[in-house]
């Protein structure tokens, strides 16, 4: 199921009392980007630092950045459908250290962000992975600042917590900056976008065996050679027929894609403009 900004934000609560009506967090900001004369973008590196949440060894060969928005129904799939299997492959093994940074697109994305940097800092990216797995649940919510209260209580943080987080402009002040400078310095202009080491990789949803070709050749240009995975059979496939032999097929029908099979989407070839 697919959820748009408005389904996220809605249910009847208005933004002027989401997060108790302060008002720097309700003011709608906008940044300029780094143009050329001719309107368009020129992206400056992605540098890592220890500020940024992450997982993975600091000093792994390649570094993978990931810009994303707490109500972003696409960086939520490629959490719960990518990221196990990247984290598994790549992460785990020492070859990618992967780095989230915010770009809330909406006020209710900005709420979640500032809750997560209350947690302790090793918590937050495991905070990110639940609200994701969870987005559909509390992002359909009457109220959603009960809802993210409620997941954040899951999450270890007591109710006075809570409420202590969200009375500060502090969090919510360095979110705005970092969205400020992604647009500005990167080009950064909606979510999921995605960074290998400093350039620009893709600015949409990708698939594993895509980010899996795109990291194997990053590691390889640093002298680390990843093979590929084989991908596990479906559950159900046919076995291949012995060779020589022909496979058999039922009287009358066509060879069709199976269903649910994904059409792979156009690659991006340049960062979107803000």
């Amino acid at each position: 199921m697919n959820l748009d900004r408005n389904t996220l934000i809605g249910g009847g609560v208005a933004a002027a009392v989401l997060l108790g009506g302060l008002g720097y967090w309700l003011s709608t900001r906008e940044a300029t980007s780094t143009t050329t004369a001719s309107g368009e973008c020129i992206a400056k590196p992605v540098v890592a630092t220890d500020a940024d949440f992450s997982v993975g060894k600091a000093d792994a060969p390649v570094t993978m950045v990931e810009y994303a928005s707490m109500t972003c129904p696409h960086c939520a799939r490629f959490t719960r459908d990518v990221y196990p299997k990247f984290k598994e492959n790549f992460v785990d093994k020492g070859h990618v250290r992967y780095v989230f940074r915010e770009f809330p697109i909406d006020r209710v994305a900005l709420t979640v962000s500032v809750v997560g940097r209350c947690l302790p800092k090793d918590a937050y990216i495991p905070f990110v992975e639940v609200m994701y797995h969870e987005l559909e649940t509390w992002g359909r919510s009457e109220d959603p600042r009960a809802a993210i209260k409620e997941m954040a209580r899951r999450a270890g943080m007591s109710g006075d917590e809570f409420e202590k987080c969200l009375s500060t402009e502090d969090d919510a002040k360095k979110i705005i900056a970092g969205l400020e400078k992604a647009q500005k310095d990167h080009c950064v202009g909606g979510t999921p976008s995605f960074f290998v080491d400093g350039k620009f990789f893709v600015a949409r949803e990708v698939e594993y065996e895509e980010l899996e070709t795109k990291l194997r050749e990053a590691l390889k240009a640093k002298g680390v050679d990843v093979p590929a995975s084989t991908p596990a059979p479906a559950e159900g496939a046919a076995t291949a027929p012995a060779e020589g032999t022909a496979a058999p097929a039922a009287d009358g029908a066509a060879s069709t894609p199976a269903e649910g099979t994904a059409t792979p989407a156009e690659p991006a070839t340049a960062p979107p403009a803000p």
